[in-house]
């Protein structure tokens, strides 16, 4: 007999998954069955939408939420609402029809969302692999090799940070590289982007060495065109570059920031932020001459961090 909405009981994973349910999956979704069910009733704990029976609301809400707290590949979303329809299925609920089409809707969402983080994971990483290939040859040269195994894990995180700001925040190739964009990211988000333990003088002092080393390379690879004025432009900015990272300075930025976004103060907008950089050093004048005092490339200005490039999940740069 069907069972009523009274005494509809719902299924644990382990009920739902025997033998004769799973030969009714596809390969793909017998193999993330068993996760998915447990993520998703986990989900529904986590969007207070738990209940005696399942709702199209809860299905809404809890298949929203899903990607936001499992890290699984893409072919993970695409068995989620099989999976789920048959799980909603096998327990005969009153409600079937209404919660498979919130399955239904929810689908496109769910699995494209997804397939758009794993594609730009996926270009990511890609750019990963070129610019590790790019430090292996870079190592072969003697002023490199002899570096101590310290300095050698500075050069490479400086090489990363630069090139995969250049390549993926910037999207641009290196033909396309030029002093505009390089200065932007060393005096903006370069030293945000860099972990804890990296800001230390021992890094920034081979700011200039790692970049100079970087242009060089793909000057022979013939793959940057405005490379002679990269160069110049690196030797310029020698002192600007291995003393761009103060923690005085960072803490007085840090604050910047927050009051602005307190304002509400667009950070693309240069003018709106210098007029209130100016009136925010007039209201806090001790602040400011700490940093006229600290500060020693003031003719560089400082960007006011936007959404990190580092939200992207990045490697360790450890060799």
């Amino acid at each position: 007999m069907k069972r009523t909405e009274s005494t509809a009981k719902s299924l644990t994973p382990a009920e739902f998954l025997t033998p004769e349910r799973l030969a009714q999956l596809s390969a793909n979704q017998q193999k993330y069955a068993a996760s998915i069910l447990q993520d998703v009733l986990h989900a529904r704990e986590t969007v207070n939408m738990a209940g005696d029976t399942w709702t199209a609301q809860q299905v809404a809400a809890t298949l929203a939420a899903l990607p936001t707290l499992v890290d699984q590949p893409h072919l993970y979303f695409v068995a989620v609402v099989p999976v789920l329809t048959a799980y909603f299925k096998a327990q005969q609920l009153p409600n079937l029809k209404e919660l498979e089409v919130a399955l239904r809707n929810a689908r496109p969402v769910l699995v494209e969302k997804h397939a758009e983080a794993a594609d730009e994971q996926a270009a990511y990483e890609d750019v990963v692999a070129l610019v590790e290939q790019w430090v292996q040859d870079m190592v072969e040269q003697a002023d490199v090799a002899n570096l101590k195994a310290a300095d050698l894990q500075h050069f490479v995180t400086i090489v990363h940070t630069t090139a995969e700001l250049m390549i993926t925040g910037k999207h641009l190739e290196p033909q396309d590289w030029d002093v505009k964009t390089l200065s932007e990211i060393m005096f903006g988000p370069f030293t945000h982007l860099l972990d804890e333990q990296d800001r230390v003088p021992e890094l920034f002092n081979l700011v200039p060495f790692a970049l100079t080393t970087l242009f060089s390379y793909l000057m022979t690879q013939k793959k940057l065109p405005q490379g002679q004025s990269l160069l110049d432009w690196v030797s310029g900015h020698h002192d600007a570059l291995v003393t761009m990272y103060d923690p005085k300075l960072e803490s007085f930025f840090e604050e910047l920031t927050t009051a602005m976004q307190r304002e509400g103060i667009d950070a693309n907008d240069h003018t709106k932020v210098d007029a209130f950089t100016q009136d925010y050093l007039r209201r806090h004048p001790t602040a400011s001459q700490e940093l006229f005092a600290t500060d020693r490339h003031l003719t560089h200005k400082k960007h006011i961090k936007q959404i990190k490039y580092s939200q992207k999940r990045r490697r360790k740069r450890r060799r």
